[in-house]
Formats: C-alpha cells, structure tokens, sequence
C-alpha cells in the first residue's frame, strides 16, 4: 500500500518566524501534533516540523510565546516519496526514532504521515502482506 493512501494532505503550514505560541494555538485548534514549516518564498517546500514535543520544551525552558518557530523547529526534516510503500515508511520511523513523516512527491510538499496513521488504520498483517507480495512480484 502506498504513502499516498494513507498520508494527511490537508497540511498545516507556518511560516519560521511565527511565534511558537500561535503554532501552540494552531495545534490545539487544529487537534494536530506537528506544524509544518515551510519557506515563505517557496510555500510547497519544508524547511522544518514543529511538533507537539518541541512545543512543551519550549514553554518548560522558559523561551518566550514570541519566540519563532524557527527556533525549535527540527531542522532534519525526515521525508518519503508519496510512492514508497508504508511499511518503508515504517522502517524509517523506527530508524530516525520518530513518529512523523513529511511526504513529499516530486520534492513538493504533498502530506504528513504519523504513526497512528498507519497503526490505527491499516491492520499490520496487510502491510506486511502487501509489501512482501510486491517483492516478489
């Protein structure tokens, strides 16, 4: 099964110098857990994800609400293609140790895939299935 079937594409962007503060506002509204920054000359290319994590550092170390975002973005931006298979995605996670993917298709922006995307939509057995059965193939 491919990224594209499973991935977010309705992405929240911000800008790297929105106040950390509104992306704290803009995660509890949206009931998301990671804002995508991008590059305000070119908005479908990724510079950085704040994540719900960075966000709670910052306010637990003191760093003022004005305080842009990117100053706690994560500035190694983990990626896939939108045509790789999700247990490839998987994989990545379990490497990079995290929980999100920014997926890109043709080096654009196309969406954001979690974790409990994948866990909690797709049963494992098919994944696993799927991705075998296409290696052979």
């Amino acid at each position: 099964m491919k990224i594209s079937a499973v991935a977010r594409t309705n992405v929240v962007t911000c800008s790297p110098d929105t106040p950390i503060r509104e992306v704290a506002e803009i995660m509890i509204k949206k009931n998301i857990g990671s804002v995508i920054v991008v590059d305000p000359a070119k908005p479908t290319g990724p510079i950085g994800i704040v994540g719900e994590r960075d966000v709670v550092k910052a306010f637990a170390a003191g760093l003022d609400p004005s305080t842009p975002a990117s100053e706690i973005m994560s500035k190694l931006l983990v990626t896939i293609d939108a045509d790789a298979h999700v247990a490839e995605a998987l994989l990545l996670m379990r490497e990079a140790n995290i929980r999100r993917l920014v997926v890109t298709k043709g080096g654009e922006l196309y969406g954001v895939i979690a974790l409990k995307d994948i866990v909690y939509d797709i049963p494992l057995l098919k994944i696993i299935a799927d991705y075998f059965t296409k290696e052979k193939i």
